[in-house]
């Protein structure tokens, strides 16, 4: 059964949450005089712009998700609204000898799809998710967000690891094997549950790939991210039952007794709670000035989901209030029934203060966890912004998947974000992100794919896979992309 996702596009929640005020994201009507679409797809509902006319500027300062827009300028901005457009789409950009760039949504924090002199294919308006609830599968195309997955999945009774802000759209986290609501229970990432993929390649030829058929590309776009050779116009899906209940518990710590939080955290994770996911999350505490800095200032929230029976679910949950560390908390809230949808409209509710901002990102996979954040206990206390957080996920899944270009784990996933408004901040933001990466990347044995900033520290790509991974992607553009038509990751050679 195919829903539509234009009921819950990036405009139409947003909308919803006018508070989040994310500008700038609604799709522009070309105005003929301005382009000449007709030389672009055979479809009138194709929209286009070209660098220079009035509408190129809003368009291209449109298409990220976070408020710093880099500069990086593509001659052409394309938005197909069909996937049929595609192939032609492809076919003139090489007759101009021009590279193609793909935006799923723009959530990159990198703005990978900004590249200087490209075609930008934006696909933005493919956002169809079909059901089939006899086969327990989904095709979805790349530009539905994960909140509309989550809402048209609930409808049967399903449920699937969508990224953990709503806003996500499914194309570049799938790629990039993506790590969302209770993924190590539901596979070990999202893209695991990936069945097929349907490609459009550089000579604009359209295949199905599987696991028995194009299995090197199928491989190949579970996890290559960024760096993948051809245009994924829609993903086969595997669903999972949805949750009979979702039951959260979450304890607040001073940041410091971080040491005696991340004790609990790491205890917890030995148990192998059945059904539930675990994180950490280090933030402002809200009940203090936004200016105040020092470690007197933060806070530390341990938190546990569990998806599954509520008898159950509780007495996970009841189990895992028994930790000694549990006496340094100065707040908790147990066993809280929420709902998948639930916790999605609150990933971006403009109340918790984390959201729409100027980003800056650096990401790790580490098997040392209490000396990441014994590293990083003062230089997260003097952030620059109250907005600034950092994710922990301890990973206790992490058996990969042999047909999966996703090869890098480790004990834990550690994400810095910083998050702050005033431009004028940039450059100092900027630093004290050198800094996070000289403190914390000693520790690590990776990185991940969807969030590195690959512009600025282009060795992190080669971080996020295995060698034996990494050679076979970089064989694999050859054979399917030998005119380098694709932009490849950046500052990436042979």
């Amino acid at each position: 059964m195919n829903e539509v996702g234009n009921v819950w596009t990036r405009r139409g929640f947003v909308k919803a949450l006018s508070a989040l005020s994310i500008a700038g994201n609604s799709i522009l009507k070309i105005n003929a005089a301005d382009s000449s679409k007709e030389s672009w797809g055979r479809d009138s509902g194709n929209e286009l712009a070209e660098r220079g006319n009035q509408n190129y500027e809003p368009w291209r300062q449109s298409a990220a998700w976070q408020a710093r827009v880099l500069p990086r300028f593509p001659d052409v901005l394309v938005r197909p609204d069909q996937v049929r457009s595609i192939p032609d789409i492809l076919e003139n950009a090489s007759r101009r000898g021009k590279v193609i760039s793909i935006k799923s949504g723009g959530h990159n924090v990198s703005e990978a799809f900004l590249r200087d002199g490209s075609v930008l294919l934006d696909l933005g308006e493919l956002q169809d998710i079909d059901v089939d609830p006899v086969s327990q599968t989904a095709w979805i195309q790349p530009a539905a967000w994960s909140y509309s997955l989550v809402n048209v999945l609930a409808r049967y009774g399903f449920a699937f690891p969508v990224s953990h802000c709503a806003s996500v759209p499914m194309g570049g986290y799938l790629l990039g094997g993506g790590i969302g609501y209770n993924h190590d229970n539901w596979g070990t990432v999202a893209s695991d549950l990936v069945l097929a993929v349907e490609v459009v390649l550089a000579d604009g030829q359209t295949v199905v790939a599987t696991r028995d058929k194009h299995s090197d590309l199928f491989w190949a776009a579970r996890g290559a991210g960024i760096g993948f050779f051809g245009v994924i116009t829609r993903f086969k899906i595997k669903l999972v039952s949805a949750p009979p209940t979702v039951i959260e518990s979450s304890y607040v710590f001073p940041l410091s007794a971080l040491a005696d939080a991340t004790t609990m955290l790491q205890d917890w994770v030995s148990l192998s709670p059945a059904d539930t996911e675990l994180m950490m999350l280090l933030a402002h505490d809200p009940t203090i000035d936004k200016a105040a800095r020092g470690i007197e200032t933060k806070m530390c929230v341990v938190r546990a989901v569990t998806f599954a029976e509520e008898q159950a679910a509780r007495a996970t949950l009841n189990s895992l209030a028994n930790h000694p560390a549990i006496k340094h908390a100065v707040f908790d809230n147990r066993n809280v029934t929420t709902s998948l949808e639930s916790m999605q409209i609150a990933s971006v509710d403009p109340g918790m203060g984390l959201g729409y901002g100027r980003y800056a990102v650096d990401t790790i996979w580490t098997d040392k966890l209490p000396q990441v954040m014994n590293m990083i206990l003062n230089h997260f206390s003097n952030t620059n912004s109250a907005r600034t957080h950092i994710v922990v996920s301890p990973k206790q899944n992490r058996e990969l998947s042999s047909d999966s270009s996703f090869s890098m784990v480790g004990n834990a996933f550690v994400g810095v974000y910083a998050v702050w408004d005033d431009p004028l901040q940039d450059i100092s933001t900027d630093k004290w992100m050198d800094g996070v990466r000289k403190l914390i990347h000693p520790l690590s044995v990776g990185q991940y794919i969807n969030e590195v900033d690959a512009f600025n520290n282009p060795e992190s790509v080669q971080n996020c896979f295995t060698l034996e991974a990494w050679k076979k992607l970089r064989a694999l553009k050859k054979i399917y992309d030998p005119n380098k038509f694709f932009a490849d990751y950046p500052d990436i050679t042979g």
